[in-house]
């Protein structure tokens, strides 16, 4: 059985509230859309300096971030120092290997911390510890 149908989708005034309704937070996404949601990520707060870099540019480093909770981070994974000992030990013995850490460390990181960190990277064989800083304004 068919039902008539007897309205005409279209033909008639259109509301400009539907529109309206579905363009303006389409027109507010669009705009907004890199205050909406923040990156993810770790915001370290690095100490300035005025010397230059100790890392020459191109070479290859070992880079483990540490941040104001003394959390360690390694290859993008948050680690414990036992892990991260073996870690770095066993990515130091492969041929053509790096040699240096370069240590981005939080400015509020305990001396300490930092010790423990550049003897266990001295244990598994690495040569050179950097601490990254932050150009200094000018």
């Amino acid at each position: 059985m068919k039902f008539p149908r007897t309205t005409r989708l279209l033909t008639g005034r259109t509301d400009a509230a539907p529109w309206l309704c579905l363009l303006f937070p389409l027109a507010f996404a669009a705009i907004f859309h890199e205050f909406l949601v923040l990156p993810r990520g770790l915001r370290l707060s690095l100490p300035s300096a005025d010397a230059p870099s100790a890392v020459a540019a191109g070479e290859r480093v070992f880079v483990v971030a540490v941040d104001a909770n003394e959390q360690l981070y390694f290859e993008n994974q948050a680690v414990e120092l036992p892990a991260l000992r073996t870690a770095l030990a066993a990515r130091a013995s492969a041929a053509g290997a790096p040699r240096t850490l370069l240590l981005q460390a939080d400015k509020t990181v305990r001396a300490s911390r930092l010790a423990e960190l550049s003897a266990a990277a001295m244990g598994a064989g690495l040569r050179d510890v950097v601490f990254a800083t932050r150009p200094s304004a000018p």
